[in-house]
């Protein structure tokens, strides 16, 4: 057995992960507003490799659950009024038997969670196809019914992704590092973001990713992005 492979065993069996929370910053209030819980282990493991590896073992629903129960549970009680907390999942999670017996539990147990938690959509290219089920629509209008929100991730300026946003109607719509490097610099990077917030109007916050130089930042704010999340701002961090 690899190392990574003995990693992940004793991962699984004694939750030995935790989680770290980087900040989203809204652009008006100059505040922010919202923190994303990004899954962290000891020993350093890359968590593709971890769901990689759950995917594999046929475990990858029992573990994301379990990361998403741990990201709540550890979120200070504080933060709760003033902060929304986006938390990653899968699709294969969301069309699992027992997703929706898994989030009536969470709500039970947490029912500040109600309007607050917002659940990022992974998207993991080997799950593409998982996107077009039945079963899948119906597990996001599950959440929303919960008074759970929905963000997509890693977007970019395809069709591909204005057709989710039409579709799906996302609390919040992330494009990706891709659509913020270099940003101030890029003209065509600049009206793409402004084609993207013209088609997501009424329909989604953008979040743009990916922001590590004051001179992009500054570009996404009089572009109108609400809301960003980058190093510039803050690196990810224990609560």
């Amino acid at each position: 057995m690899s190392n990574d492979a003995q990693n992940f065993s004793i991962l699984v069996r004694e939750q030995s992960f935790f989680h770290e929370y980087q900040p989203l910053w809204n652009t008006k209030s100059k505040k922010v507003f919202a923190y994303e819980a990004l899954l962290r282990t000891e020993p350093r493991i890359n968590p593709v490799l971890i769901f990689k590896q759950g995917r594999e073992k046929g475990v990858l629903y029992d573990f994301d659950t379990a990361s998403i129960s741990k990201s709540i549970k550890k979120y200070p009680d504080s933060y709760w009024d003033n902060f929304f907390l986006f938390v990653n999942i899968f699709p294969s999670t969301i069309i699992h038997p027992k997703f929706t017996e898994f989030i009536e539990g969470l709500v039970n147990e947490y029912p500040i969670i109600k309007g607050r938690v917002i659940f990022e959509i992974n998207e993991d290219p080997i799950e593409s196809k998982l996107w077009n089920e039945e079963n899948f629509i119906n597990g996001l209008l599950f959440l929303k019914s919960m008074k759970l929100l929905i963000a997509l991730d890693d977007l970019s300026f395809t069709s591909n992704a204005f057709e989710k946003i039409i579709q799906i109607k996302p609390h919040f719509a992330k494009l990706d590092r891709t659509c913020s490097e270099n940003l101030a610099k890029s003209l065509e990077k600049q009206t793409d973001i402004e084609s993207f917030l013209a088609i997501t109007d009424n329909h989604s916050v953008v979040v743009l990713e990916g922001i590590e130089k004051k001179e992009d930042y500054v570009t996404a704010c009089n572009l109108g992005i609400l809301a960003v999340q980058g190093y510039y701002i803050s690196k990810p961090q224990r609560l």
